[in-house]
């Protein structure tokens, strides 16, 4: 029997789905002259780019999700569309480039099953390719679960991937093999979009499984241990063992200290960590700067240094912007937060993810004003920040008062400075500190001093007390403040209490804080930048 012809084949693909009119003369016609080619062309390749595009959105929402937990429905909307469409231009452009490399060298001509196939996971591996970058590029490796999901996730697109492309090959291999390959000898269109559409729902059901609530609860009352300590908690970014130790004013200051592993991550993160004593996937700091969707409530943190989606197209199309993290971005509280929620008399200053307020026995400076204050002067940060904090010493008195030092991070490891200007500032910056040290002890604190070097930089972390303490960890600061100042830790601490084995609770629960506000201190903003914050 002969060999069915290509007239034949052209009609059976045509009733499948896969051909649209006159695609067939792709081989008969001049792409550099035939308008009908390009036409048809860009047809082909937009019809496989849509599909592609739904089935690429899927992994790339899904790890968002996990790591950016929980979003609002609309929030996941918008990054759906955003991902999808720039899968679906990206592939459009790998499309074309393939199909144009098979018309112009009749070298690489399909001529055998296995050619198809070939090309077709070729052109799949490298529309995947773009995913697993991104998803290497996320600061923090995935949990198991986000792992899991995934690959599975990814593994599905490929073969999705290479079904499409396959079949925006038909018409080509149909002139060399003169017979409909067995994986299209059924339209598979439709149903791969259906299954697309499922998945992308299913993104949706942990935002309506996490609704926020209404207003807020009281704080959780627990049972304390009175306590007329006075305790003063000073956190360095920048400041290792190795330059405490050389500068020997500021070590002498400290009945104890001692080297300890440093914490790892982003700046916020890792002082969130310490300052609420409990880790990242439980107090929800990730990093300095974040994504708000357009009338979206929730700021996305964990983002991919390579996600050209939403750090530039995105704010670049009003559909996001770009913004320092607000207040309302933890999910746990500073430990300062614990002790006035219950009635102790203390002061914040300078820290991340804290707004300026006064709420009953709390009184909180944050980052912004000081910033402001201080603009392009780096020492000028310490400074204020000292400033603010002692005019809450002098008016009332606090038990409990702390504060964040950035300059001698900022010095050393953001800025472009001179060498002997760093090491000058520096050097300034350690002996503003000792004074610090001294005029807390003179007013009658017990001094704690954390030190951590900073993102990219080598060193052990440092802490040391202004009386006998055992030798610590960053980790187990929030549980020895909350000893020393009679509450309970609580079993979300890692660290353990320097300051007696007291009963520990469950949790002190989420944070009694309302959404933040959208707006975007711009000053604030620039200033992060300008001091290498944010890039």
């Amino acid at each position: 029997m002969s060999a069915p012809q290509v007239d034949d084949l052209r009609a059976q693909l045509r009733e499948r789905g896969y051909l649209s009119h006159g695609i067939e003369r792709w081989f008969a016609l001049d792409p550099w002259r035939s308008r009908a080619f390009w036409v048809e062309l860009a047809a082909v390749a937009g019809k496989g780019a849509a599909l592609i595009g739904l089935f690429a959105a899927v992994p790339l929402v899904a790890v968002m999700l996990f790591r950016n937990h929980p979003l609002t429905a609309v929030e996941t909307l918008l990054m759906s569309l955003l991902y999808g469409v720039t899968a679906v231009v990206f592939s459009f452009l790998i499309l074309i480039a393939v199909a144009l490399l098979l018309r112009l060298r009749p070298t690489l001509a399909i001529d055998t099953p296995r050619a198809l196939l070939a090309i077709s996971f070729v052109a799949a591996a490298i529309l995947a390719a773009p995913i697993a970058a991104w998803w290497y590029r996320f600061d923090a490796p995935p949990q198991t679960a986000e792992l899991i999901a995934g690959l599975l996730l990814i593994a599905l697109f490929f073969v999705m991937a290479t079904i499409v492309v396959s079949a925006a090959l038909l018409s080509f291999s149909i002139y060399e093999l003169r017979r409909v390959p067995v994986l299209h000898q059924k339209p598979r269109g439709a149903a791969m979009t259906v299954a697309a559409a499922v998945l992308i729902a299913l993104l949706f059901i942990p935002a309506y499984a996490t609704q926020e609530k209404g207003a807020p609860s009281a704080p959780l009352q627990v049972v304390t241990t009175p306590s007329a300590r006075r305790i003063a908690f000073i956190a360095v970014d920048g400041l290792t063992w190795e330059l405490f130790r050389s500068r020997r004013e500021l070590a002498g200051a400290f009945s104890s200290a001692n080297a300890a592993p440093p914490l790892r991550g982003p700046t916020a993160e890792r002082w969130a960590t310490v300052g609420t004593g409990v880790p990242p996937g439980i107090h929800g700091v990730r990093a300095i700067e974040g994504i708000r969707f357009r009338g979206g409530s929730h700021v996305l943190q964990a983002i991919s240094r390579a996600d050209f989606t939403l750090l530039d197209l995105a704010p670049h199309v009003a559909l996001a912007r770009r913004q320092p993290l607000p207040p309302a971005v933890r999910r746990r509280d500073y430990v300062w937060e614990i002790f006035a929620a219950r009635g102790v008399p203390s002061a914040a200053t300078n820290w991340w993810t804290t707004e300026t307020r006064r709420d009953g026995a709390l009184e909180s400076v944050g980052q912004e004003p000081i910033f402001a204050k201080a603009g392009a002067d780096i020492k000028g940060i310490d400074d204020v920040a000292s400033e603010r904090l002692f005019d809450a010493v002098r008016r009332n008195h606090p038990r409990f008062v702390t504060a964040y030092f950035p300059a001698l991070d900022i010095i050393l490891n953001r800025v472009q400075v001179e060498a002997s200007g760093r090491v000058f500032t520096s050097l300034l910056i350690l002996d503003s500190l000792r004074r610090v040290v001294s005029s807390l002890r003179d007013d009658g604190y017990d001094v704690i001093l954390a030190g951590l070097p900073g993102e990219a930089q080598s060193g052990q972390a440092v802490v040391a007390a202004t009386f006998s303490m055992a030798p610590a960890t960053p980790l187990d600061l929030a549980p020895t403040l909350c000893a020393l100042e009679g509450f309970p830790p609580s079993a979300e601490m890692p660290g353990r209490s320097l300051a007696g084995d007291a009963p520990r609770i469950a949790s002190y629960g989420a944070r009694a804080a309302a959404t933040a506000s959208t707006r975007v201190n711009e000053e604030y903003y620039q200033s992060l930048r300008s001091l290498g914050y944010i890039r």
